[in-house]
């Protein structure tokens, strides 16, 4: 079954070779189909490196920056794959880990969204696989209600508890990195391009779980992840996630409660 890299940039000159470049060095057995790759408008020399690759990907340059699932779902159109692999751009996929997905989709039939184990740049593994976002939760991971004993345990609750050395169904995965099957996109579709940037991957999820489909944390694959929390230093980041977290809530106000599907729980 033939996968596909989908790749979005925005001023990613730091960091697109790495991903680029490990996706080119996977063996015969589980390298991808293609890798596309959709530049947001980059001003800092991104198109410039993605040239050198010339035909290794699939360049696809936008006039304006269209935001992160907009940009996902042009790269989708122009992918060969049955199934999808989006990426960051500050990742790198580490051998075995397609292999292992590929053979989780084959085994799990109901499973629309995967998320592989990300390692930060110490082998450490990252919270990627979470509960449902509440406002408790955000005022834990936020405001200095996170101080607390009471805000540091709704914290780790959300953050952890679906980690781990098994698969295991999540309520959500981060977006960072997520492995659409082929079912998946027939049944769930693509990345709601309502969303600019952030909370696209909990839609998505919660959209998934909806229409019968399953989610799920794959640890056997792994990635590593240079993992950036924009939101967390303010500015347009930050206010692109406050709208976005806003728009989630009104369209889903059950989950504002925590109310939603419980995944493997």
């Amino acid at each position: 079954m033939k996968w596909s890299a989908v790749i979005t940039t925005y001023n990613s000159s730091s960091v697109i070779r790495g991903a680029v470049d490990s996706l080119l060095s996977l063996g015969p057995d589980e390298a991808p189909a293609d890798i596309v790759v959709v530049d947001n408008a980059s001003s800092d020399g991104t198109v410039e490196v993605l040239r050198e690759y010339g035909d290794n990907l699939k360049m696809i340059t936008n006039d304006s920056n269209l935001g992160l699932a907009r940009a996902n779902n042009i790269g989708a159109a122009k992918a060969e794959g049955d199934s999808l692999f989006f990426l960051n751009p500050d990742v790198e996929v580490l051998p075995g880990a397609a292999k292992a997905l590929t053979g989780f989709q084959l085994d799990h039939p109901e499973a629309a969204l995967l998320g592989p184990r990300m390692l930060d740049g110490n082998g450490i593994p990252q919270s990627t696989a979470r509960t449902w976002q509440t406002p408790l939760v955000i005022a834990s991971r936020r405001t200095v209600f996170g101080r607390t004993h009471a805000g540091k345990s709704i914290a780790e609750e959300h953050l952890n508890r679906f980690g781990g050395d098994e698969p295991v169904m999540p309520h959500w995965l981060v977006g960072a990195a997520i492995w659409l099957t082929p079912r998946g996109r027939e049944r769930v579709g693509l990345m709601s391009e309502g969303y600019f940037l952030y909370f696209e991957d909990v839609e998505w999820c919660l959209r998934a779980w909806k229409r019968g489909m399953q989610v799920w944390y794959v640890p056997s694959a792994v990635i590593t992840h240079q993992c950036r929390r924009e939101s967390g230093s303010g500015g347009r980041a930050l206010r692109h996630h406050l709208r976005s977290m806003l728009r989630f809530f009104l369209t889903h106000p059950a989950t504002a409660i925590g109310y939603g599907p419980e995944g493997g729980m």
